[in-house]
């Protein structure tokens, strides 16, 4: 029975403070959990939220970046553990378990890519590879390190995407200048993408065509940090973009990163400010959704047009289950 359309999903638990979010295929999604490692499942046609995994038995310590691949895993990093987790979708078995081959690995984002897991390292600048083929799951190795190309070390990488052919990615920096990398696979290479001076130090990020949306932030001080949704146009070849848009809400409590899901975006509500002052959080923490879509003409001209348009786009009412 399908369930009426909500803004927002609320997770179990009290020590939630969620961090990645994928999509899952058709309505489904997964979460994961920075507090306690639990991963959730939800539905956006039926407007439920469960327990995929829970938060003991296997090792996990926390879990951030998410992503499925094309036979039915889920590939989850433990940040803290400095390892990947490999479950079946169907079974919610653990089936493989796969450290970093690094001192002090803090995996933070994936993304899949044909037969190969692409994860970010924010403790070193290097982007790591795990096989995922149809067989059994490899073990990591090192797809590329940036640090001849610039970055510095610790680079704080975080976000990532590929492209479709799987020989590019994209990886956002935290670090110095919040530097947007194409990183060539092929050709062992890698050099930042041109957006005319803009800090696009994205936490998660979201490709749809030619449009990569970014959680971004700005500020110094966690205490007062502001988030918003970066959006950038992609040139072809990815050498350089333009912002076409900044979006924000202040119900968005600490977005960290997004997920396209049966035509919405959904964004997770990390609540990581309370995490880091050590202040109580706000329950039950939650998932908010929108219909927001950036269209093929909208651009961002200035800072007054960004605000009004970053005003303009909010998600319509508190509705939760």
């Amino acid at each position: 029975m399908y369930g009426r359309p909500v803004a927002r999903y609320a997770l179990p638990g009290d020590n939630v403070f969620p961090e990645g979010i994928t999509e899952g295929g058709g309505t489904t999604f997964f979460v994961g959990s920075m507090g306690d490692g639990t991963i959730y499942r939800g539905d956006t046609a039926t407007g439920t939220i469960e327990v995929f995994v829970p938060p003991d038995g296997d090792g996990r310590v926390t879990v951030t970046g998410l992503d499925a691949d094309g036979y039915g895993r889920l590939v989850a990093c433990d940040y803290d553990g400095g390892q990947l987790f490999v479950y079946d979708l169907a079974t919610r078995r653990l089936v493989a378990r796969r450290a970093l081959p690094a001192q002090e690995a803090w995996p933070n984002d994936v993304v899949v890519a044909g037969d190969s897991a692409y994860v970010t390292d924010t403790r070193h600048p290097r982007v790591w590879r795990l096989p995922v083929g149809r067989g059994d799951v490899g073990d990591a190795g090192l797809a590329i390190d940036l640090a001849p190309f610039g970055p510095a070390d610790p680079a704080y990488l975080n976000g990532i995407v590929a492209h479709p052919d799987g020989d590019t990615l994209l990886v956002a920096s935290q670090g110095e200048g919040g530097t947007l990398w194409r990183a060539d696979l092929a050709g062992h290479h890698a050099a930042p993408v041109d957006l005319g001076g803009y800090e696009f130090n994205a936490d998660g990020m979201l490709l749809d065509g030619d449009l990569l949306y970014g959680v971004t932030n700005r500020s110094e001080d966690i205490e007062n940090i502001s988030f918003m949704i970066s959006v950038a146009r992609l040139a072809p070849g990815w050498h350089s973009a333009a912002i076409v848009a900044e979006l924000a809400d202040p119900d968005w409590d600490c977005p960290t990163t997004l997920a396209a899901v049966d035509g919405k975006l959904l964004i997770v509500c990390s609540q990581v400010r309370a995490m880091h002052t050590n202040t109580p959080p706000h329950l039950p923490f939650e998932i908010a959704t929108t219909d927001l879509r950036v269209s093929p003409n909208e651009t961002r001209r200035g800072p007054e047009e960004a605000g009004q348009q970053m005003d303009s786009h909010r998600i319509a009412g508190p509705e939760t289950v």
